[in-house]
């Protein structure tokens, strides 16, 4: 179980750089500065429902609790409907390689608490199988890491159908999870990767969460995965990450219901929060006490049919610096016959105190041009904003099509109870303000939607 094994790693790094310029807003009527208020740290969105049950024909228990082990789907013959059992304890590494499900899942979860602080986790070639820390009743998150100075988690070769979960990751001083799949893309089902899932992870004082790679320019297309979800993460007190989440080429990401709290105090870089390249949904996030915008969507669609980016029952409050959202494209991932623009649509987020060192103005969200596609923001609540007070910034000649969003100088004016759980009193001059959108169906809750939708992103 504990052979080591030598590989050679390929890494594939795509950066870009944009400048940004603010140029003839749409402003908000309003030229009083408002008074700064002092945000509370946000609680955690709610968990998701549980799983279906999985019922496996075989089990194995595997690991003595030290040393490396090894998880090799071949030498194993594993082929699906398996779970594995990894017995608690501390190990200097684990590799999981040539898993290929498909007479069904094949799940591998702890056994007690697994944990390591000084090797890797190393995947490789994974396909129909769920990593998770859940297996023993009383441990939250049982596949801890702690200390590594070295990238914890990381990916050779692909994943498809893949998930993993429940883990956690502390004082770790390089990347979380680095997947640098680059592979060409030429249309066919084994040209990318897909239905990828990281949920229900903490992080504290890390780097970046999830590197990816992957790009779609001059003519060719690397590293297309299809279908990624990032759910339920908590990331927080990471003074330098950055970017917590890079992807370099999805199409429909979904990225929902993570907290992300005090980050990138020692850095003024222009950071994405969440830096993603290509099109999806991001919805149901809280951002607080921060620098960088929550998302910075560059985008296009992969194909000759525009897609959608999706910005909706976001919290994002008190950055000191940058706008809460971004939406842009660039030209050279514009590439006739192989990919095309998004329309972007950004309605019902609740945003405050955004740029808070007065730089520039902070805006609800940034809209560059689109390379054709359109930009709808609508619905959406600001407060506390530097002068002149902007939702949507038009930011180039893309005119962003606005309507029914509001601006109030402080979060009370709005009714909103509280920074902590952005709930609104009975008297609220933002309820049944909005506009229908069949989009549109809870809040950051999960509470239902009204006929006529509440401003913002609590019902």
């Amino acid at each position: 179980m504990g052979k080591k094994l030598n590989m050679h790693y390929l890494f594939y790094m795509l950066i870009i750089g944009c400048v940004s310029c603010k140029k003839n807003p749409s402003l908000i009527a309003d030229s009083v500065q408002p008074p700064i208020e002092t945000p509370v740290t946000p609680d955690p969105p709610k968990p998701n429902p549980p799983t279906q049950e999985i019922i496996y024909s075989q089990t194995y228990e595997l690991g003595t609790g030290s040393g490396r082990l090894t998880i090799d789907g071949k030498s194993l013959n594993i082929d699906g409907n398996i779970l594995i059992k990894v017995k608690g304890g501390k190990y200097d590494g684990i590799s999981i390689s040539n898993i290929n499900g498909i007479k069904g899942s094949v799940t591998i979860q702890n056994d007690g608490l697994v944990s390591m602080t000084t090797g890797q986790m190393r995947l490789a070639n994974l396909n129909n199988v769920i990593i998770t820390g859940n297996g023993t009743t009383g441990i939250d998150k049982g596949f801890t890491f702690t200390g590594n100075t070295f990238r914890p988690v990381e990916v050779d070769g692909v994943l498809n159908n893949f998930t993993f979960q429940y883990a956690s990751f502390k004082n770790i001083g390089d990347n979380v999870i680095t997947y640098k799949y680059i592979e060409p893309y030429n249309g066919s089902e084994d040209s990318y990767s897909k239905n990828l899932k990281f949920l229900h992870i903490d992080c504290d004082n890390t780097g970046q969460f999830y590197s990816g790679a992957g790009t779609a320019e001059n003519g060719s297309i690397l590293g297309l995965i299809k279908n990624i979800e990032i759910a339920y993460l908590n990331f927080q007190n990471s003074p330098g990450v950055g970017s917590v989440v890079w992807i370099g080429n999805a199409e429909n990401y979904d990225i929902h219901h993570n907290t992300i709290n005090n980050i990138n105090t020692a850095n003024n870089n222009h950071n994405g929060i969440f830096l993603l390249n290509g099109n999806g949904k991001f919805h149901h996030n809280k951002v607080s006490n921060h620098q960088g915008n929550a998302i910075r969507a560059f985008s296009f669609s992969i194909g000759t049919t525009p897609k959608s980016v999706l910005i909706y029952n976001n919290i994002v409050f008190n950055s000191r610096k940058y706008s809460a959202f971004e939406v842009q494209a660039f030209n050279y991932n514009i590439m006739p016959g192989k990919s095309t623009y998004v329309h972007a649509e950004v309605f019902n987020n609740t945003c405050g105190s955004l740029n808070m060192n007065n730089e520039w103005q902070g805006n609800l969200v940034d809209v560059y041009g689109l390379q054709g596609g359109t930009c709808k923001v609508y619905n959406n609540l600001a407060y506390n904003l530097p002068a002149p007070y902007v939702i949507a910034g038009q930011v180039s000649d893309l005119v962003p099509i606005a309507s029914n969003n509001l601006y109030f100088k402080t979060y009370s004016d709005a009714g909103i109870v509280n920074e902590q759980s952005f709930n609104l009193n009975a008297n609220s001059p933002v309820k049944a303000k909005g506009i229908a959108s069949p989009l549109l169906s809870d809040d950051f809750y999960g509470n239902s939607r009204s006929a006529t939708p509440t401003i913002g992103a609590v019902e």
